[in-house]
């Protein structure tokens, strides 16, 4: 699972054997005594090494070696120093090791510090009870246990490595950092640390906490100093209303913002939402929501789900402040089971609850059509209550496969029961077209205009219509009309390209030409001769379905 640990353990390794390598060849000088209040020669003490006591002190090139005792081999080139071990570099700040303990290899200049071992540099401070440090190359290392505090952080590790010039730590095993006095907490197997920079490179799986989020990822970095941080591979980030997972992300903890790329999941839980997209943009303040690249919301209503897309999905809050609105801007598709849409935009406030739909959208609600140049859906309770089309509207309600009940219009409004159209007010041209049925038998075309008219309808078929003013309608029989003549002026009927499924969102249709995925079929204005004319002889107004009230 661990992909990055060969990798990072092998190049420890080879820092490692490299560091040894060098100091093979490196020049060998020799380890001087300073000075010392006394020494004592006796064969019997340490393999005959020569005793120091008090005030050690011993130097090697620029190193600095200090202790209160020491046994001095100087055959051998090397020590053993007790008590207060004190060890630097002259002209080095980023050198200065303390211990109860130093065994002192001069030959290949590596020091090995224990129990109580301190590592101060300019930057952080290094503790632990076992470390190894090469002279020669400024690499140290520990193997069991250690830890390192700078100004807001502190990481233990079981084992680590310190790379003086390049300035930089590596953490292997149990890595835990707490950052700003417990404001987070990370878990992970192997960081590399920039003791200049303050980020933290992590290479393996990775967990943070705090009070009320949690992030996951397998490899990234988190600057310490201007928390912004980048998770890659399987990212995850949670708290108890939200959850996104992606492939990387973005994320700046002091501005509480963040962008997540590639196979986005984020879940609302309070909102009932899911937001899914290739990018996806979140700030807290101002609230913004941006997902684009295959964005996606998926909201769940009622036990039913609404699927919607579009080229960009944008939540935000108005100039108010106060409440939240929706945009959905190109190509926009959605899905529900008894609703579907296509149009090129939509705008939604939580201030009025009305959706505004632009660039000819089209609705299917229970399998009637809707069309219009731009359409209000106003919204009650989580379902559309009503909704009002503008500039030249209609409204198709099938009776079976080849025959359509019509409604059109300058302007209407239509009123809904749990999604179920039961009343239209049509204003300005109003026309209609309906196949009255008898015995389940279809007995005629009813072609009606006025100037306004209201159409109460039952299980999407017309039942009654009210005709307001200049009332004008006729009954033609069923085998005398064609098909052509069956259709108002600007039918089309869309059903084709109806979304069927929640994938289908993705799958634009472009309704301005006629295509092959839609049947277009236009009405013409007036019959095509006189002789067709004469064969349409009118029925008698059907007056259990028309009512004119003229006024």
């Amino acid at each position: 699972m661990l992909t990055h640990r060969p990798l990072i353990g092998f190049l420890v390794l080879a820092f490692a054997l490299l560091a040894a390598n060098q100091s093979v060849a490196q020049r060998k000088t020799k380890v001087e005594l300073v000075q010392a209040n006394a020494i004592r020669s006796d064969k019997n003490i340490c393999n005959g090494a020569r005793r120091l006591i008090g005030n050690v002190k011993f130097k090697q090139d620029s190193a600095i070696m200090e202790c209160d005792s020491a046994h001095f081999y100087s055959d051998r080139n090397m020590f053993d120093a007790f008590g207060h071990v004190h060890l630097y570099k002259m002209n080095n700040k980023n050198m200065d090791v303390r211990a109860d303990f130093l065994r002192h290899d001069g030959d290949r200049k590596i020091a090995h510090f224990r129990h109580n071992v301190v590592l101060r540099d300019s930057n952080v401070t290094l503790t632990t009870d076992s470390l190894d440090y090469n002279l020669q190359t400024d690499i140290g290392y520990y193997e069991h246990n250690g830890r390192i505090v700078d100004s807001l952080t502190v990481l233990t590790s079981l084992k680590g490595y310190y790379y003086n010039k390049q300035r930089e730590v590596y953490f292997r095993s149990n890595v835990v950092i707490d950052h700003d006095s417990g404001e987070y907490q990370m878990f992970t197997d192997t960081i590399r640390y920039g003791l200049n920079t303050k980020v933290i490179d992590f290479f393996g799986p990775t967990e943070f906490y705090n009070d009320t989020n949690y992030m996951y990822a397998r490899y990234g970095w988190y600057n310490t100093e201007t928390e912004l941080s980048m998770f890659k591979h399987d990212a995850l980030f949670r708290n108890p209303n939200q959850t996104i997972t992606c492939d990387s992300m973005m994320f700046d903890r002091l501005n509480e913002s963040g962008t997540a790329y590639s196979n986005v999941v984020a879940i609302d839980t309070t909102q009932n939402l899911t937001v899914t997209g290739d990018y996806v943009e979140i700030h807290k303040e101002p609230e913004l929501l941006i997902v684009t690249d295959s964005a996606q919301i998926i909201y769940a209503v009622n036990g039913d789900s609404l699927y919607l897309h579009a080229d960009t999905l944008k939540v935000c809050r108005d100039t108010s402040g106060q409440f939240r609105t929706f945009s959905a801007y190109w190509h926009v598709r959605a899905y529900k089971s008894d609703l579907q849409l296509q149009a090129d935009s939509i705008f939604f406030s939580m201030s009025d609850s009305i959706a505004r739909f632009f660039g000819n959208p089209i609705f299917w609600v229970q399998g009637n059509q809707i069309t219009t140049e731009y359409m209000e859906a106003f919204v009650k309770n989580n379902q559309l209550s009503k909704f009002m089309l503008y500039r030249t509207g209609m409204i198709i309600a099938p009776h079976d496969s080849t025959h359509f009940n019509q409604i059109k219009g300058a302007q209407m409004t239509g009123y809904l029961r749990n999604n179920d159209l039961y009343k239209v007010d049509v204003f300005k041209r109003a026309q209609t077209l309906y196949f009255p049925v008898d015995d389940d038998q279809i007995v005629g075309v009813n072609k009606g205009e006025s100037t306004d008219l209201t159409i109460y309808l039952k299980d999407r078929a017309i039942k009654r219509l009210v005709y307001r003013s200049q009332p004008h309608s006729n009954i033609f029989p069923i085998d005398n009309v064609s098909e052509a003549d069956m259709r108002l002026g600007g039918f089309v009927w869309f059903d084709d390209i109806r979304p069927k499924t929640p994938t289908d969102i993705f799958i634009w249709h472009n309704t301005s030409t006629t295509t092959s995925s839609s049947r277009r079929i236009t009405a013409p204005t007036q019959p095509a001769d006189n002789a067709a004319k004469k064969d349409k002889k009118p029925l008698a107004p059907n007056r259990k379905s028309v009512k004119s009230v003229g006024k």
